[in-house]
């Protein structure tokens, strides 16, 4: 019978209040983590698929895993981690802990939370109508479905598409102290935690045309880590789950065992490829929601019900 490991993600922890991208609350993440240490074997997911044999094959396997590289991730999830000796995975984005600026999808929905402007004009013959202005006031609708409409561009577009907007919403500037410094990575690191790659300016690999740019995000991060932490991370996150069989190849060939999905099922040895094994994002949403998210019903009538 195949393992099946429940890999979990997680972004931010924190109490912040935040309209676009409300980060989860620590109250909500200790109970999380407090079912996960009273009813399965959590284990650092790296250490799983290096030896899996090393684990008891009756017993139900976790993981817990983070992307980005929040400063919260130190502040608050790591305190609450450690209490209940709970290992954790956290995957940086290298130039995001460089420059201490967030991600662009951060620094997005920052800049249309807090803009006083009343609108953005894109014009771009390759927006879509609905998107040549967008209303930018509490009521603007349209404004909530950028973020997932640029996720779908290519690299270039979806760059030209961000300038423009930061362009025209210079009103706020960017968010600072967001992010952790290498000093606080290595912290983790010999914390005990688990440190991998998220990339290096957090791009959707699967968009980027030219193969030498995708290779280039992944060796670029990859040596980062290993000039200030000593080692080549293990694992490559892709950014908002974005891959193809272009990225893994050049995941492989740039010396990376592992790389990591989003498609909210859990991850089958027999099934899963070592460069698409799947996790199930965790949110702030009521508790009964989160338990079936863990349980793996969320996702099951979700498929069933399209």
């Amino acid at each position: 019978m195949a393992a099946i490991v429940r890999n979990f993600l997680f972004h931010r922890v924190s109490n912040e209040a935040d309209t676009m991208w409300p980060p989860m609350k620590p109250k909500l993440f200790e109970r999380i983590i407090t079912a996960l240490t009273k009813n399965y074997t959590v284990v650092p997911l790296e250490h799983y698929l290096d030896d899996a044999g090393a684990f008891d094959s009756r017993k139900k396997i976790a993981t817990v895993l983070f992307d980005d590289g929040y400063k919260d991730n130190l502040e608050m999830a790591a305190p609450i981690l450690s209490k209940y000796k709970c290992p954790a995975s956290f995957y940086v984005v290298t130039d995001c802990i460089d420059r201490n600026i967030p991600t662009w999808t951060y620094i997005l929905d920052d800049r249309f939370s807090k803009t006083r402007k009343e609108k953005i004009e894109l014009d771009f013959d390759f927006v879509p109508q609905k998107f040549k202005v967008v209303v930018l006031n509490d009521t603007g609708t349209n404004k909530k479905e950028i973020k997932p409409w640029l996720k779908k561009l290519s690299n270039r577009q979806r760059q030209l598409v961000l300038e423009n907007i930061l362009q025209q919403c210079d009103d706020v500037s960017l968010p600072q102290n967001r992010m952790m410094n290498w000093g606080e990575v290595k912290q983790l690191a010999n914390e005990g935690f688990i440190i991998g790659s998220h990339s290096h300016t957090h791009p959707m690999l699967a968009s980027l045309q030219n193969e030498n740019e995708i290779k280039e995000e992944l060796t670029v991060s990859g040596e980062k880590i290993k000039t200030e932490l000593g080692f080549f991370p293990a694992t490559i996150s892709y950014p908002i789950g974005s891959f193809d069989e272009r990225v893994t190849k050049l995941a492989k060939e740039t010396g990376y065992k592992y790389g990591l999905a989003v498609e909210q099922q859990f991850y089958q040895s027999s099934k899963n490829d070592l460069y698409k094994i799947p996790r199930v994002e965790l949110y702030q949403e009521p508790w009964w929601k989160v338990q079936m998210r863990m349980k793996g019903i969320y996702s099951a009538i979700k498929n069933i019900t399209g």
